[in-house]
């Protein structure tokens, strides 16, 4: 896996959660995702910011 930009498939092996759930996170603005041509990428270090604020406590 890269350090910079992941694919969406990816993203759900990485955050280990299923297609539908990655575009709802998308789509509620919790997730950020890169646009180049025709490709949804998604930025490794928001991925990791998003772990973080939704740790439990």
């Amino acid at each position: 896996m890269t350090e910079g930009l992941l694919t969406v498939n990816e993203t759900l092996n990485y955050l280990k959660i299923g297609r539908t759930t990655l575009y709802a996170l998308v789509k509620e603005g919790r997730l950020k995702t890169v646009k180049i041509g025709k490709r949804t990428l998604f930025d490794k270090r928001d991925i990791d910011k998003f772990i973080e604020e939704n740790k439990s406590r």
